[in-house]
């Protein structure tokens, strides 16, 4: 197939393809919330602006928009304290203190061009058509999908030094046709958990329990407060949770309206006697209900697992609504494996660009590696046996 490239770098460009971009999610096999127009516009506006350059990549089949590249470029230290120039996805690189972790993100392709797309891109890397760069480095990409694999091939194909490895995996449970046939697909331990949930939940409310969700822009006011007290009080002994720190924050804000138009939010909350006791941000996409953020009270009592408790119900919702899928994305939370049925690999693609530079930063690399083992063998060596080699 004949493809046409045009490498973007500015937002207002980037911006103005939303139509056709979200046409293309929506005929690939990659069709997650993190790859949308919806996410990754807001994203750049809170964080593309601060040492980040935009360097978004289109595809064209004749007219066609079929691949889309979401990429920027930066300036980072490495580890051993060298400069490169990183190419990186959009969603992705933040602090961590303020990280998104937007899972499945990556290149886009149309159903059936994942190969071609995957052999364009990497001759735009090698061409310098992103410019200089150094490293490339894609992270959370889905390991379900075939794109991981093609883009390692084509990038090795141009001589390129490229690896990819796990980094997470995300739980997930594939939905049955009713609630009855997901219970009796967990084990007995993990059934009896889910049930023990909700019958302590419901006796301990005696009639009380309400779910309450973003319905309307007055709602979703309501409900972001209620979620972001809950997950301050959650986290209160680290620091309050991620919706401390201001950027994250402002992101979600942004984004957040959106979904809610788009009738691609749930934000719900569990109240008992009168007042919230667990709150959960979820995106629905493609029939398939992505479990994002949450929070709940601590002061319940002893017994009590509002946290399980809200996923059992907001389960047995998407059932009823006829979904696909809830993924409880990337973490290794044990309430995920427990209330999963299946879980998929992240992964994260590195490539290195042959050059001095890099040959100079393995060299680096090596003496700090030296360095380290001989301050390690010094701190397994006794004291007076220290004294004695000097």
């Amino acid at each position: 197939m004949a493809l046409t490239s045009r490498v973007v770098t500015s937002f207002e460009e980037l911006a103005s393809i939303r139509a056709d971009w979200a046409a293309l999610l929506a005929r690939s096999a990659t069709n997650s919330p993190t790859l949308s127009p919806t996410w990754l516009l807001p994203w750049w506006q809170v964080f593309g602006r601060t040492g980040r350059a935009l360097c978004a990549v289109l595809f064209f089949h004749g007219r066609r928009l079929v691949g889309l590249a979401p990429l920027l470029s930066r300036r980072v230290i490495d580890r051993a304290g060298l400069p490169l120039r990183r190419i990186e996805l959009l969603g992705s690189g933040e602090d961590e203190a303020e990280e998104i972790c937007s899972d499945y993100i990556g290149v886009l392709a149309e159903r059936g061009v994942e190969h071609a797309i995957a052999e364009a891109f990497a001759a735009q890397l090698v061409t310098r058509a992103l410019g200089p760069w150094d490293e490339l480095l894609l992270c959370a990409m889905s390991g379900d999908s075939a794109s991981p694999t093609l883009l390692v091939g084509a990038l090795r194909d141009r001589g390129l030094v490229v690896g990819a490895d796990l980094t997470g995996i995300s739980y997930y449970i594939r939905l049955p046709s009713d609630w009855e046939a997901y219970l009796a697909a967990l084990s007995s331990s993990k059934r009896h958990l889910i049930r023990c949930a909700l019958r302590d939940l419901e006796r301990w409310a005696g009639g009380t329990l309400r779910v309450e969700r973003a319905e309307t822009h007055a709602d979703l006011a309501r409900g972001v407060a209620v979620l972001e007290a809950l997950h301050a009080e959650r986290w209160k002994d680290e620091g309050g949770g991620v919706f401390a720190a201001p950027r994250f924050k402002a992101f979600h804000a942004s984004v957040m309206p959106s979904l809610l138009d788009a009738n691609a939010l749930d934000l719900r909350w569990l109240t008992v006697h009168g007042r919230p006791i667990a709150a959960a941000y979820n995106v629905i996409w493609d029939k398939k209900v992505y479990f994002y953020q949450s929070g709940r009270s601590l002061d319940v009592p002893h017994g009590i697992r509002p946290g399980v408790a809200m996923h059992a119900i907001a389960i047995r919702d998407a059932i009823a609504a006829g979904h696909r899928e809830y993924d409880f994305l990337t973490g290794n939370a044990r309430y995920k494996s427990e209330l999963a049925l299946d879980a998929r690999p992240l992964v994260r693609l590195r490539a290195l660009r042959p050059s001095l530079l890099d040959v100079a930063r393995q060299a680096t690399e090596v003496a700090v590696e030296h360095v380290r083992a001989l301050r390690a063998r010094v701190r397994r060596t006794p004291a007076n046996q220290r004294l004695d080699a000097e």
